[in-house]
């Protein structure tokens, strides 16, 4: 399931060992999310993106992925959280359950995923704001928003950005569960056309991962990609017959 074209290049399968070559004059995107406290072999590639869910329900958890991320070779890594990930939030979702564990069990992996000391290694924790990451002489502006289907988008996505970064998907786009239902959000599909993002990165819906890419009438081009690493039971409407753990996607996109 790749995609290459002269813009671009979508790569959901290759051999770990040896990357496929990145398209010259390019920046090559590592995309995950879902990752749930697992962690596997990331390829390189200049910026890594995480789409949220770093953990389960346990704050105690962030530790393994603190130090995943410190050990990857990608320079820069850009996080943003999903709906598992409470402790990183700094508003915190409209809910909390009751058999959630939210005391600070392990502060210093917090800090190093939300804080400076994640700066200083190449972490950025993006919370409806954006990061500009210069590769060459090309510059990457990033927004990041934890969103997901039951939290409608706001004020903080409504205007043009390189690359986009939402935990939830947009409806109708890779947002198909199990039960053959749509639940991404109808407000963020709405928005898409006129934000027209280079990237959309996201995830939630694990049984929809996949890309779509999205052509625009001007010749624009959204890539969106569901880059979940967790099935659902086994099972994937867009890549079947997978382990649980499934490679990073790579995305190279040519830097225009």
């Amino acid at each position: 399931m790749n995609l290459v074209q002269d813009e671009f290049a979508i790569y959901f399968e290759y051999d770990l060992a040896a990357p496929p070559n990145k398209l010259p004059n390019s920046t090559r995107f590592i995309l995950i999310s879902d990752t749930h406290n697992r962690t596997f072999d990331i390829p390189y590639g200049e910026i890594l993106i995480h789409a949220g869910d770093l953990s389960t329900l346990s704050n105690i958890e962030y530790g393994v992925t603190a130090n995943w991320l410190a050990s990857s070779s990608c320079p820069s890594k850009v996080i943003i959280a999903g709906n598992h990930d409470i402790m990183l939030l700094r508003e915190g979702y409209p809910y909390t359950n009751g058999s959630w564990n939210l005391s600070h069990s392990d502060p210093d992996a917090i800090h190093f995923l939300c804080g400076i000391q994640g700066v200083t290694n190449g972490v950025y924790y993006l919370q409806n704001n954006t990061r500009e990451i210069g590769i060459d002489r090309k510059t990457w502006k990033i927004l990041g928003s934890p969103l997901y289907p039951s939290r409608r988008p706001t004020k903080h996505v409504n205007s043009y950005e390189s690359i986009t970064i939402t935990h939830g998907p947009p409806r109708n786009i890779l947002d198909k569960t199990q039960s053959n239902l749509h639940v991404g959000c109808i407000e963020l599909t709405d928005a898409l056309p006129r934000l027209r993002p280079k990237l959309h990165v996201f995830g939630h819906i694990h049984e929809s991962r996949g890309f779509q890419v999205v052509h625009y009438d001007n010749g624009d081009y959204t890539i969106h990609v569901n880059a979940a690493n967790s099935p659902v039971g086994g099972h994937y409407v867009n890549d079947k017959d997978k382990d649980y753990n499934l490679h990073a996607v790579i995305v190279d996109i040519v830097n225009l």
